[in-house]
């Protein structure tokens, strides 16, 4: 017994170091291949850039694009195995669940709500009033800045799964749209459209083929706002082809594991000619590509991208030399959206919530700058997160 015990000292030390050389180590090797990955997606950026921002208008530091956010990548995935993926652990668990009950809905594991036809979401916000004001802020701010150097700003609101069930938030939603409307900033408002059809059975966000749609939605308001003379043919859903690409189980879905199957995954292609250059990066890895839109899909590595799209990306559609450029920023329905826009905009610059590249995309002038969010996210959202 007496040997046991300073062996088993030893061993726990060891194991204790151990665990901590390997965390320096592995900490090390993805920072460089991080940053220098980085370094290349920014550097290839700013090469097909025409114009270089001379001054700092925004200290944007990139939203997920960088290893400072390496330990909290740990730390959330720990969270979700030890509280999210963990059965019954949030198990009405929020106040928004309950009025999700009363509604009829059928509440599952970890804060599930199934809409009663398959379709998973999360509570809504509990007070979905709270940052509209600070939200709205944020925007005057952002537009006093772009009005001075003359590019016009719009705001576009996208549906959630439950945009037909809570009175609530369709309060708050229209408080925001008439706040917004109301300090000069064109709204465009794709909440209207409301079908469950419109998103993942096993994830919140809109299916690929819907953000099709709302790229042409956005394209023929900004026609009709500024005589932009987009194309939007292009983006009629019946000028693309529909292939199976794999089964894919949403994070939603995963969160109720076994009790929801894997649901099928299209990626869509243009019926027409494209040529068109891409600059993208996620997860560490930077990737560019030029040709058909379809070398887009040559990016899909997992099951888990199932936005067909990678969250940074500048695009240019060389089949459009004298077209628009737009700048989108937002949540990450506009993943796959950016995607879809570079079918009828000459550039298409893609920030997800921030990036240390705003100052250069303005710099060459786009001709709009779209801020687009989710229903739930724009209630929701943290200010400090948001760009401006």
């Amino acid at each position: 017994m007496k040997r046991i015990f300073p062996i088993f000292v030893l061993a726990v030390l060891f194991f204790f170091c151990g665990s901590i050389l390997l965390k320096v180590t592995v900490k090390r090797v993805l920072f460089v291949k991080e940053t220098n990955e980085k370094t290349l997606f920014i550097d290839a950026i700013k090469e097909r850039l025409t114009f270089k921002a001379e001054d700092k208008i925004f200290n944007s530091k990139d939203h997920h694009f960088g290893s400072e956010n390496f330990y909290l990548r740990i730390k959330g995935k720990i969270n979700q195995y030890s509280s999210d993926y963990l059965v019954f652990n949030k198990y009405i668990a929020q106040i928004g669940i309950y009025s999700d009950f009363l509604l009829g809905n059928k509440i599952l594991p970890n804060g599930v709500i199934d809409l009663g036809d398959g379709h998973l979401t999360l509570p809504n916000p509990e007070n979905p009033f709270k940052n509209i004001d600070t939200f709205v802020q944020k925007v005057v701010y952002f537009k006093h800045i772009l009005d001075s150097i003359g590019i016009p700003l719009v705001f576009a609101l996208y549906p959630r799964v439950t945009c037909d069930k809570d009175d609530f938030i369709n309060q708050a939603k229209l408080e925001l749209m008439g706040k917004i409307s109301k300090i000069g900033v064109p709204v465009i408002d794709l909440t209207k459209e409301c079908r469950h059809s419109l998103f993942y059975k096993t994830d919140n966000h809109w299916r690929a083929k819907t953000s099709i749609w709302a790229g042409q939605t956005i394209s023929r308001e900004l026609n009709e706002f500024y005589g932009f003379n987009l194309n939007v043919e292009l983006l009629d859903t019946n000028n693309f082809t529909e292939k199976l690409a794999f089964k894919w189980l949403g994070s939603i879905g995963r969160k109720v594991i076994p009790l929801y199957e894997e649901e099928n995954f299209y990626i869509y292609s243009p019926k027409y000619a494209t040529d068109i250059n891409w600059l993208l990066y996620n997860g560490r890895k930077f990737f560019q590509s030029s040709g058909s839109f379809d070398s887009l899909y040559h990016f899909l590595e997992n099951k888990g991208a199932y936005q067909a799209a990678y969250p940074f990306s500048f695009s240019q559609n060389n089949n459009l030399p004298d077209g628009k450029k737009i700048l989108l920023i937002g949540d990450s329905y506009n993943r796959p959206l950016s995607k879809f826009l570079t079918l009828v905009f000459k550039d298409v610059y893609f920030i997800y919530r921030r990036s240390s590249l705003l100052d250069d995309y303005l710099a060459n002038k786009p001709d709009v700058v779209v801020l687009g969010f989710n229903v739930n996210v724009a209630l929701r959202e943290n200010p400090q997160r948001l760009i401006f």
